[in-house]
Protein backbone atom coordinates (compact mmCIF):
# COMPACT_ATOMS: atom_id res chain seq x y z
CA UNK A 1 0.00 0.00 0.00
CA UNK A 2 1.11 3.26 -1.00
CA UNK A 3 0.89 6.71 1.11
CA UNK A 4 -1.46 8.33 -1.42
CA UNK A 5 -3.31 5.00 -0.90
CA UNK A 6 -3.11 4.95 3.05
CA UNK A 7 -6.88 4.66 3.99
CA UNK A 8 -6.75 7.84 7.24
CA UNK A 9 -4.97 9.99 4.68
CA UNK A 10 -8.43 9.61 2.06
CA UNK A 11 -10.72 9.91 4.84
CA UNK A 12 -8.87 13.57 5.44
CA UNK A 13 -9.28 14.30 2.05
CA UNK A 14 -12.97 13.43 1.84
CA UNK A 15 -13.84 15.10 4.80
CA UNK A 16 -11.66 18.08 3.03
CA UNK A 17 -13.49 17.95 0.31
CA UNK A 18 -17.29 17.85 2.08
CA UNK A 19 -16.00 20.95 4.46
CA UNK A 20 -14.62 23.13 1.25
CA UNK A 21 -17.77 23.57 -0.09
CA UNK A 22 -19.26 26.56 1.20
CA UNK A 23 -23.13 25.40 0.32
CA UNK A 24 -22.96 21.90 1.30
CA UNK A 25 -21.64 23.20 5.03
CA UNK A 26 -24.30 25.80 5.15
CA UNK A 27 -26.83 23.28 4.21
CA UNK A 28 -25.20 20.44 7.16
CA UNK A 29 -25.75 23.72 9.46
CA UNK A 30 -29.35 24.49 8.27
CA UNK A 31 -30.33 20.80 8.83
CA UNK A 32 -30.11 21.28 12.28
CA UNK A 33 -31.09 24.38 12.21
CA UNK A 34 -34.22 22.84 10.48
CA UNK A 35 -34.95 19.90 13.00
CA UNK A 36 -34.76 22.35 15.96
CA UNK A 37 -37.21 24.86 14.21
CA UNK A 38 -39.43 22.36 13.24
CA UNK A 39 -39.92 20.80 16.46
CA UNK A 40 -40.26 23.60 18.27
CA UNK A 41 -43.15 24.92 15.72
CA UNK A 42 -44.72 21.34 16.24
CA UNK A 43 -44.73 21.27 20.36
CA UNK A 44 -46.23 24.91 19.93
CA UNK A 45 -49.57 23.98 18.42
CA UNK A 46 -49.58 20.06 19.65
CA UNK A 47 -52.17 20.42 23.00
CA UNK A 48 -52.78 17.53 25.44
CA UNK A 49 -56.27 17.80 26.81
CA UNK A 50 -55.74 18.17 31.05
CA UNK A 51 -59.06 17.07 31.07
CA UNK A 52 -58.07 13.85 30.22
CA UNK A 53 -55.81 13.41 32.65
CA UNK A 54 -58.37 13.74 35.89
CA UNK A 55 -58.97 9.78 35.11
CA UNK A 56 -54.94 8.98 35.70
CA UNK A 57 -54.18 7.55 38.90
CA UNK A 58 -50.92 7.91 40.06
CA UNK A 59 -48.72 4.98 41.60
CA UNK A 60 -45.93 4.44 44.17
CA UNK A 61 -43.59 5.50 41.97
CA UNK A 62 -45.13 8.41 40.53
CA UNK A 63 -46.20 7.34 37.05
CA UNK A 64 -49.55 6.93 35.86
CA UNK A 65 -51.27 3.32 37.23
CA UNK A 66 -54.57 1.63 36.46
CA UNK A 67 -55.93 0.50 39.75
CA UNK A 68 -59.07 -1.17 39.55
CA UNK A 69 -60.21 -4.75 41.06
CA UNK A 70 -62.38 -6.48 43.07
CA UNK A 71 -61.08 -6.80 46.38
CA UNK A 72 -62.13 -9.17 49.30
CA UNK A 73 -59.75 -8.30 52.03
CA UNK A 74 -59.52 -8.27 55.88
CA UNK A 75 -57.26 -5.64 57.73
CA UNK A 76 -54.22 -6.61 59.52
CA UNK A 77 -51.42 -5.44 61.54
CA UNK A 78 -47.98 -6.64 61.48
CA UNK A 79 -46.33 -10.04 60.27
CA UNK A 80 -48.70 -11.99 58.48
CA UNK A 81 -49.64 -14.88 56.22
CA UNK A 82 -52.38 -14.74 54.16
CA UNK A 83 -52.27 -18.78 51.47
CA UNK A 84 -55.31 -19.58 49.13
CA UNK A 85 -56.01 -22.17 46.80
CA UNK A 86 -57.18 -20.48 43.13
CA UNK A 87 -59.42 -22.83 42.16
CA UNK A 88 -61.03 -22.04 39.03
CA UNK A 89 -60.47 -18.70 36.37
CA UNK A 90 -62.62 -17.97 34.11
CA UNK A 91 -61.60 -15.34 32.06
CA UNK A 92 -63.92 -13.31 29.21
CA UNK A 93 -63.91 -14.32 25.57
CA UNK A 94 -63.06 -11.72 23.64
CA UNK A 95 -63.38 -10.90 19.75
CA UNK A 96 -60.88 -10.05 17.11
CA UNK A 97 -62.74 -7.53 15.70
CA UNK A 98 -65.74 -5.94 16.27
CA UNK A 99 -68.53 -3.01 15.08
CA UNK A 100 -68.06 0.23 16.86
CA UNK A 101 -70.72 2.33 14.77
CA UNK A 102 -70.06 2.21 11.43
CA UNK A 103 -66.43 0.91 11.85
CA UNK A 104 -64.76 -2.33 11.97
CA UNK A 105 -62.35 -2.38 15.02
CA UNK A 106 -59.57 -4.86 15.33
CA UNK A 107 -58.66 -5.89 19.11
CA UNK A 108 -55.16 -4.12 20.22
CA UNK A 109 -53.17 -7.18 21.65
CA UNK A 110 -51.19 -6.15 24.95
CA UNK A 111 -48.73 -9.21 25.76
CA UNK A 112 -47.96 -7.12 29.20
CA UNK A 113 -48.40 -9.76 32.08
CA UNK A 114 -50.46 -6.73 33.69
CA UNK A 115 -52.87 -7.12 30.98
CA UNK A 116 -53.93 -10.54 31.76
CA UNK A 117 -57.12 -11.85 33.42
CA UNK A 118 -56.07 -12.70 36.87
CA UNK A 119 -57.07 -14.14 40.34
CA UNK A 120 -54.57 -13.91 43.51
CA UNK A 121 -53.25 -12.63 46.72
CA UNK A 122 -53.00 -9.25 47.84
CA UNK A 123 -51.27 -6.94 50.52
CA UNK A 124 -52.28 -3.53 50.42
CA UNK A 125 -52.12 0.00 51.60
CA UNK A 126 -55.66 0.28 52.02
CA UNK A 127 -58.11 0.30 49.16
CA UNK A 128 -57.02 3.68 47.54
CA UNK A 129 -56.13 3.63 44.05
CA UNK A 130 -52.40 3.83 43.43
CA UNK A 131 -51.70 2.80 46.49
CA UNK A 132 -48.63 0.80 47.52
CA UNK A 133 -49.03 -3.13 46.81
CA UNK A 134 -47.88 -6.69 46.14
CA UNK A 135 -49.88 -9.53 45.00
CA UNK A 136 -49.27 -13.54 43.52
CA UNK A 137 -51.95 -14.12 41.01
CA UNK A 138 -52.63 -16.70 38.60
CA UNK A 139 -53.21 -15.42 34.97
CA UNK A 140 -54.99 -16.64 32.22
CA UNK A 141 -52.39 -17.14 29.74
CA UNK A 142 -49.14 -16.42 31.37
CA UNK A 143 -49.14 -18.51 34.24
CA UNK A 144 -48.38 -17.72 38.06
CA UNK A 145 -46.44 -14.28 38.61
CA UNK A 146 -45.61 -11.75 41.30
CA UNK A 147 -45.98 -7.88 41.04
CA UNK A 148 -45.68 -4.86 43.23
CA UNK A 149 -45.84 -1.41 42.87
CA UNK A 150 -47.41 -1.13 39.39
CA UNK A 151 -43.84 -1.96 37.97
CA UNK A 152 -42.27 -4.90 39.16
CA UNK A 153 -42.97 -8.39 37.99
CA UNK A 154 -41.66 -11.82 38.12
CA UNK A 155 -42.53 -14.86 36.49
CA UNK A 156 -43.28 -18.28 38.20
CA UNK A 157 -44.44 -21.06 36.75
CA UNK A 158 -46.39 -21.28 33.74
CA UNK A 159 -49.24 -23.28 35.32
CA UNK A 160 -52.59 -22.39 34.08
CA UNK A 161 -54.56 -24.69 36.09
CA UNK A 162 -55.53 -24.77 39.90
CA UNK A 163 -53.02 -23.23 41.99
CA UNK A 164 -52.22 -22.65 45.54
CA UNK A 165 -50.72 -19.50 46.37
CA UNK A 166 -48.89 -17.72 49.71
CA UNK A 167 -47.84 -13.88 50.74
CA UNK A 168 -45.70 -13.69 53.66
CA UNK A 169 -45.02 -10.48 55.11
CA UNK A 170 -41.95 -10.21 57.31
CA UNK A 171 -41.29 -6.04 58.59
CA UNK A 172 -41.13 -4.66 54.80
CA UNK A 173 -40.92 -7.51 52.95
CA UNK A 174 -43.06 -9.49 51.21
CA UNK A 175 -42.24 -12.91 49.83
CA UNK A 176 -44.57 -14.69 47.38
CA UNK A 177 -44.94 -18.50 47.05
CA UNK A 178 -46.97 -21.09 44.75
CA UNK A 179 -47.77 -24.46 45.08
CA UNK A 180 -49.48 -27.95 43.16
CA UNK A 181 -50.93 -29.40 45.74
CA UNK A 182 -50.10 -26.99 49.31
CA UNK A 183 -47.27 -29.44 50.66
CA UNK A 184 -44.80 -28.04 48.31
CA UNK A 185 -43.81 -24.80 48.15
CA UNK A 186 -41.59 -22.59 45.54
CA UNK A 187 -40.73 -19.00 46.16
CA UNK A 188 -41.25 -17.10 43.47
CA UNK A 189 -39.74 -13.89 44.66
CA UNK A 190 -39.62 -11.14 47.72
CA UNK A 191 -40.35 -7.75 47.24
CA UNK A 192 -40.12 -4.48 49.15
CA UNK A 193 -43.09 -2.26 48.42
CA UNK A 194 -42.32 1.59 48.72
CA UNK A 195 -45.19 2.88 50.91
CA UNK A 196 -46.40 -0.44 52.91
CA UNK A 197 -47.66 0.98 56.64
CA UNK A 198 -47.38 -1.71 59.66
CA UNK A 199 -51.78 -2.22 59.13
CA UNK A 200 -52.40 -3.00 55.44
CA UNK A 201 -55.64 -4.81 54.06
CA UNK A 202 -54.97 -8.56 53.02
CA UNK A 203 -57.22 -10.87 50.83
CA UNK A 204 -57.37 -12.26 47.82
CA UNK A 205 -59.11 -10.16 44.06
CA UNK A 206 -60.17 -10.91 40.73
CA UNK A 207 -58.98 -8.52 37.54
CA UNK A 208 -59.74 -8.01 34.10
CA UNK A 209 -58.47 -5.15 32.01
CA UNK A 210 -60.71 -3.88 29.22
CA UNK A 211 -60.26 -4.80 25.68
CA UNK A 212 -59.25 -2.30 23.33
CA UNK A 213 -60.40 -2.23 20.01
CA UNK A 214 -58.86 0.87 17.41
CA UNK A 215 -59.27 1.59 13.75
CA UNK A 216 -56.76 3.62 11.53
CA UNK A 217 -56.17 4.71 8.46
CA UNK A 218 -56.97 7.75 6.29
CA UNK A 219 -54.51 10.03 8.67
CA UNK A 220 -56.39 9.50 11.80
CA UNK A 221 -57.16 6.60 14.54
CA UNK A 222 -59.79 5.77 17.02
CA UNK A 223 -60.04 3.69 20.02
CA UNK A 224 -62.96 1.78 21.57
CA UNK A 225 -62.99 0.10 25.45
CA UNK A 226 -64.94 -2.86 26.20
CA UNK A 227 -64.83 -3.63 29.66
CA UNK A 228 -64.60 -7.49 30.57
CA UNK A 229 -65.48 -9.43 33.71
CA UNK A 230 -63.50 -12.36 34.93
CA UNK A 231 -64.95 -14.96 37.44
CA UNK A 232 -63.17 -17.36 39.85
CA UNK A 233 -63.30 -19.32 42.99
CA UNK A 234 -61.17 -19.58 45.88
CA UNK A 235 -60.86 -22.36 48.50
CA UNK A 236 -59.00 -23.62 51.41
CA UNK A 237 -58.42 -19.31 52.60
CA UNK A 238 -55.72 -19.69 55.62
CA UNK A 239 -55.12 -16.68 57.60
CA UNK A 240 -56.71 -14.69 60.30
CA UNK A 241 -59.87 -15.91 60.70
CA UNK A 242 -61.43 -12.44 60.75
CA UNK A 243 -64.40 -11.11 58.92
CA UNK A 244 -64.08 -10.84 54.84
CA UNK A 245 -65.39 -7.79 53.43
CA UNK A 246 -65.66 -7.03 49.46
CA UNK A 247 -65.09 -3.69 47.84
CA UNK A 248 -64.16 -2.48 44.12
CA UNK A 249 -60.77 -0.56 44.01
CA UNK A 250 -60.42 2.25 41.93
CA UNK A 251 -63.04 3.37 39.12
CA UNK A 252 -66.10 0.57 38.59
CA UNK A 253 -66.65 -0.39 34.95
CA UNK A 254 -70.20 -1.56 34.45
CA UNK A 255 -70.24 -4.83 31.85
CA UNK A 256 -73.39 -6.05 32.76
CA UNK A 257 -76.97 -4.92 30.87
CA UNK A 258 -78.45 -1.70 32.52
CA UNK A 259 -74.96 -0.70 33.92
CA UNK A 260 -74.70 -2.41 36.99
CA UNK A 261 -71.21 -3.14 38.29
CA UNK A 262 -69.60 -6.35 38.00
CA UNK A 263 -67.76 -7.03 41.17
CA UNK A 264 -69.12 -9.19 43.72
CA UNK A 265 -68.25 -11.78 45.83
CA UNK A 266 -70.34 -15.08 47.63
CA UNK A 267 -68.94 -17.38 49.95
CA UNK A 268 -70.60 -21.47 51.35
CA UNK A 269 -68.70 -23.97 53.26
CA UNK A 270 -65.36 -21.87 52.70
CA UNK A 271 -65.50 -21.53 48.90
CA UNK A 272 -65.44 -17.98 47.57
CA UNK A 273 -67.02 -17.09 44.29
CA UNK A 274 -65.95 -13.58 43.16
CA UNK A 275 -66.32 -11.83 40.23
CA UNK A 276 -64.00 -8.67 38.86
CA UNK A 277 -63.49 -6.50 36.46
CA UNK A 278 -60.17 -3.69 35.73
CA UNK A 279 -56.71 -3.77 35.70
CA UNK A 280 -53.63 -3.43 38.19
CA UNK A 281 -50.85 -2.06 36.49
CA UNK A 282 -49.01 0.86 34.13
CA UNK A 283 -51.00 2.98 33.08
CA UNK A 284 -49.13 5.72 29.98
CA UNK A 285 -50.93 7.10 26.93
CA UNK A 286 -49.49 5.57 23.62
CA UNK A 287 -48.44 9.05 22.67
CA UNK A 288 -45.03 9.83 23.24
CA UNK A 289 -43.50 12.93 24.14
CA UNK A 290 -39.97 12.16 22.97
CA UNK A 291 -41.70 11.55 19.84
CA UNK A 292 -43.43 14.73 19.77
CA UNK A 293 -40.40 16.82 20.15
CA UNK A 294 -38.27 15.37 17.68
CA UNK A 295 -41.03 15.90 15.18
CA UNK A 296 -38.87 18.23 13.02
CA UNK A 297 -36.26 15.83 12.35
CA UNK A 298 -37.75 14.98 8.82
CA UNK A 299 -37.22 18.60 7.86
CA UNK A 300 -33.65 18.24 8.62
CA UNK A 301 -33.33 14.87 6.85
CA UNK A 302 -34.64 16.83 3.37
CA UNK A 303 -31.73 18.57 3.79
CA UNK A 304 -29.00 16.15 4.66
CA UNK A 305 -30.67 14.42 1.26
CA UNK A 306 -29.36 16.51 -0.73
CA UNK A 307 -25.96 17.30 0.72
CA UNK A 308 -25.39 13.16 0.52
CA UNK A 309 -26.41 13.28 -2.73
CA UNK A 310 -24.52 16.38 -4.08
CA UNK A 311 -21.41 14.99 -2.54
CA UNK A 312 -21.71 11.76 -4.84
CA UNK A 313 -23.02 13.36 -7.85
CA UNK A 314 -20.52 16.45 -7.89
CA UNK A 315 -17.66 15.26 -8.52
CA UNK A 316 -19.17 13.45 -11.77
CA UNK A 317 -20.59 16.78 -12.94
CA UNK A 318 -16.85 18.77 -12.79
CA UNK A 319 -15.06 15.48 -13.70
CA UNK A 320 -12.76 15.44 -10.70
CA UNK A 321 -14.09 11.91 -9.88
CA UNK A 322 -11.43 11.01 -12.31
CA UNK A 323 -8.52 12.53 -10.25
CA UNK A 324 -9.75 10.80 -7.43
CA UNK A 325 -9.57 7.53 -8.79
CA UNK A 326 -6.07 8.27 -10.46
CA UNK A 327 -4.92 9.17 -6.81
CA UNK A 328 -7.02 5.95 -5.57
CA UNK A 329 -7.63 3.15 -8.03
CA UNK A 330 -9.50 1.03 -5.80
CA UNK A 331 -12.72 2.48 -5.72
CA UNK A 332 -14.68 0.36 -3.49
CA UNK A 333 -12.17 2.06 -0.57
CA UNK A 334 -13.08 5.53 -2.02
CA UNK A 335 -16.65 4.71 -1.30
CA UNK A 336 -15.89 3.50 2.13
CA UNK A 337 -14.11 6.88 3.03
CA UNK A 338 -17.10 9.17 1.51
CA UNK A 339 -19.26 7.12 3.23
CA UNK A 340 -17.73 6.82 6.60
CA UNK A 341 -17.49 10.99 6.60
CA UNK A 342 -20.52 11.66 5.00
CA UNK A 343 -22.31 9.06 7.84
CA UNK A 344 -19.84 10.36 11.09
CA UNK A 345 -20.89 14.17 9.96
CA UNK A 346 -24.40 13.75 9.60
CA UNK A 347 -24.55 11.65 13.03
CA UNK A 348 -23.53 14.51 14.82
CA UNK A 349 -25.61 17.19 13.16
CA UNK A 350 -28.27 14.53 13.86
CA UNK A 351 -27.32 14.46 16.80
CA UNK A 352 -27.40 18.13 17.43
CA UNK A 353 -30.29 18.43 16.22
CA UNK A 354 -32.45 15.70 18.11
CA UNK A 355 -30.81 16.95 21.35
CA UNK A 356 -31.49 20.44 20.63
CA UNK A 357 -35.66 20.07 19.15
CA UNK A 358 -35.90 17.68 22.94
CA UNK A 359 -34.34 20.60 25.01
CA UNK A 360 -36.42 23.38 23.45
CA UNK A 361 -39.71 21.23 22.83
CA UNK A 362 -39.98 19.92 25.85
CA UNK A 363 -40.87 22.22 27.94
CA UNK A 364 -43.38 23.50 25.14
CA UNK A 365 -45.13 20.28 24.87
CA UNK A 366 -45.71 20.76 28.89
CA UNK A 367 -47.50 24.42 28.62
CA UNK A 368 -49.71 22.27 25.93
CA UNK A 369 -51.08 20.31 28.17
CA UNK A 370 -48.28 17.36 28.38
CA UNK A 371 -48.10 17.16 32.38
CA UNK A 372 -47.80 14.54 35.01
CA UNK A 373 -49.74 12.14 36.11
CA UNK A 374 -50.36 11.31 32.29
CA UNK A 375 -46.94 12.62 31.42
CA UNK A 376 -44.15 12.80 33.55
CA UNK A 377 -41.14 15.05 32.24
CA UNK A 378 -38.46 12.63 30.36
CA UNK A 379 -35.03 13.73 31.13
CA UNK A 380 -31.96 13.35 28.94
CA UNK A 381 -30.46 11.12 31.59
CA UNK A 382 -33.70 8.68 31.09
CA UNK A 383 -32.21 5.52 28.95
CA UNK A 384 -35.22 5.15 26.81
CA UNK A 385 -34.43 8.78 25.79
CA UNK A 386 -30.95 8.45 24.84
CA UNK A 387 -31.80 5.48 22.97
CA UNK A 388 -34.21 7.68 20.97
CA UNK A 389 -31.82 10.72 20.67
CA UNK A 390 -28.89 8.64 19.62
CA UNK A 391 -31.00 6.19 16.83
CA UNK A 392 -33.04 9.50 15.51
CA UNK A 393 -28.97 11.13 15.00
CA UNK A 394 -27.94 7.31 13.19
CA UNK A 395 -31.65 6.90 11.31
CA UNK A 396 -30.68 10.41 10.04
CA UNK A 397 -27.48 9.64 9.03
CA UNK A 398 -28.46 5.57 7.34
CA UNK A 399 -30.59 7.86 5.24
CA UNK A 400 -27.71 10.54 4.06
CA UNK A 401 -26.12 7.84 3.00
CA UNK A 402 -28.43 6.15 0.83
CA UNK A 403 -28.49 9.17 -0.94
CA UNK A 404 -25.00 9.18 -0.93
CA UNK A 405 -24.96 5.81 -2.57
CA UNK A 406 -28.02 6.47 -5.59
CA UNK A 407 -26.05 9.56 -6.32
CA UNK A 408 -23.49 6.88 -7.33
CA UNK A 409 -25.89 4.67 -8.71
CA UNK A 410 -27.28 6.99 -10.73
CA UNK A 411 -25.02 10.15 -11.23
CA UNK A 412 -27.70 12.40 -11.81
CA UNK A 413 -28.52 14.92 -8.65
CA UNK A 414 -32.06 15.78 -9.04
CA UNK A 415 -33.24 12.37 -9.81
CA UNK A 416 -31.58 10.80 -7.01
CA UNK A 417 -32.55 13.76 -4.59
CA UNK A 418 -36.00 12.98 -5.79
CA UNK A 419 -35.94 9.02 -5.39
CA UNK A 420 -34.53 9.20 -1.86
CA UNK A 421 -36.99 11.55 -1.05
CA UNK A 422 -39.37 9.49 -2.10
CA UNK A 423 -37.91 6.26 -0.50
CA UNK A 424 -38.84 8.39 2.81
CA UNK A 425 -42.07 10.16 2.38
CA UNK A 426 -43.90 7.92 0.31
CA UNK A 427 -44.43 5.08 2.43
CA UNK A 428 -45.27 7.53 5.46
CA UNK A 429 -47.71 8.87 3.24
CA UNK A 430 -48.82 5.70 2.39
CA UNK A 431 -48.89 4.24 5.78
CA UNK A 432 -51.30 7.06 6.87
CA UNK A 433 -53.97 6.49 4.49
CA UNK A 434 -53.78 2.30 4.20
CA UNK A 435 -56.13 1.11 7.05
CA UNK A 436 -55.79 -1.16 10.21
CA UNK A 437 -52.10 -2.98 10.65
CA UNK A 438 -51.31 -3.51 7.06
CA UNK A 439 -48.45 -0.36 7.08
CA UNK A 440 -46.67 -2.36 9.81
CA UNK A 441 -44.81 -4.10 6.99
CA UNK A 442 -44.82 -1.43 4.58
CA UNK A 443 -42.68 0.29 7.97
CA UNK A 444 -40.33 -3.33 7.89
CA UNK A 445 -39.43 -2.61 4.67
CA UNK A 446 -38.94 1.17 3.52
CA UNK A 447 -36.68 3.70 5.02
CA UNK A 448 -39.72 5.10 6.78
CA UNK A 449 -39.56 2.85 9.22
CA UNK A 450 -36.52 4.57 10.67
CA UNK A 451 -39.41 7.10 11.98
CA UNK A 452 -39.73 4.59 14.65
CA UNK A 453 -36.33 5.72 16.08
CA UNK A 454 -37.89 8.77 17.85
CA UNK A 455 -40.45 6.80 20.16
CA UNK A 456 -38.98 6.20 23.91
CA UNK A 457 -42.43 4.35 24.53
CA UNK A 458 -43.14 0.27 22.94
CA UNK A 459 -45.12 -0.39 19.54
CA UNK A 460 -48.46 0.85 19.40
CA UNK A 461 -51.57 0.06 17.09
CA UNK A 462 -53.80 2.89 17.89
CA UNK A 463 -51.58 6.17 16.94
CA UNK A 464 -52.56 7.65 13.45
CA UNK A 465 -48.42 7.16 12.73
CA UNK A 466 -47.92 4.13 10.67
CA UNK A 467 -44.15 3.90 12.06
CA UNK A 468 -45.66 3.59 15.64
CA UNK A 469 -46.32 0.16 15.46
CA UNK A 470 -42.65 -1.37 14.78
CA UNK A 471 -40.08 -0.58 17.83
CA UNK A 472 -36.83 1.60 17.31
CA UNK A 473 -34.54 -1.01 16.73
CA UNK A 474 -36.56 -2.94 13.84
CA UNK A 475 -36.79 0.56 12.03
CA UNK A 476 -32.55 1.81 12.31
CA UNK A 477 -32.45 -2.20 11.56
CA UNK A 478 -33.84 -1.28 8.37
CA UNK A 479 -32.47 1.44 7.39
CA UNK A 480 -29.29 0.00 8.22
CA UNK A 481 -30.05 -2.58 5.54
CA UNK A 482 -31.03 -0.08 3.25
CA UNK A 483 -27.97 1.54 3.41
CA UNK A 484 -25.54 -1.52 3.28
CA UNK A 485 -27.70 -2.72 0.22
CA UNK A 486 -27.09 0.47 -1.57
CA UNK A 487 -23.83 0.88 -1.07
CA UNK A 488 -22.99 -2.56 -1.90
CA UNK A 489 -24.86 -1.74 -5.60
CA UNK A 490 -22.83 1.56 -5.28
CA UNK A 491 -19.82 -0.37 -5.21
CA UNK A 492 -20.55 -2.68 -7.83
CA UNK A 493 -21.45 -0.65 -10.79
CA UNK A 494 -18.31 1.50 -9.61
CA UNK A 495 -16.34 -1.16 -11.02
CA UNK A 496 -17.84 -2.04 -14.14
CA UNK A 497 -19.05 1.53 -15.39
CA UNK A 498 -15.85 4.11 -16.40
CA UNK A 499 -15.40 7.70 -13.88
Amino acid sequence: MTARESFPRLLLAEWTKLRSVSRWAITLIGAAVLTIGLSYLAASGNKWDPRAQAEFVTGPLGKPVADNFYYVHQQITGDTTLTVRVASLTPAQNRRAVQMGSDQMTKVDDPSPFAQPAAGIMIKDGTTPGSSYASVMLTAAQGVRMQWDFDADRKGSASTGTRWLRLVRSGPTVTGYESADGAQWQKIATATPKNLPSTVEVGFYVSSPSAFYTTRGGGSSSLGEHPTRADATFDNVLGSGATWHGDAVGKVVPTGKGGAPEGQFTEANGTFTVKGTGKVGPKQPDDDMVEAALIGVIAGLMALIGVGVLYATSEYHRGMIRTTFAATPRRGRVLAAKAIVLGATSFLVGLVGAVGSFVLAIPILRKQGFTTPAFPRPSLMDGSVLRALLLTAAFMAGVTVVGLAIGVLLRHSAAAITITIVLVLGPLIVGMILPGTSPKWLMYTTLAGGMATQRAKPPTITLAEPWAMIGPWAGIGVVAAWAAVTLGLAWWQLRKRDA
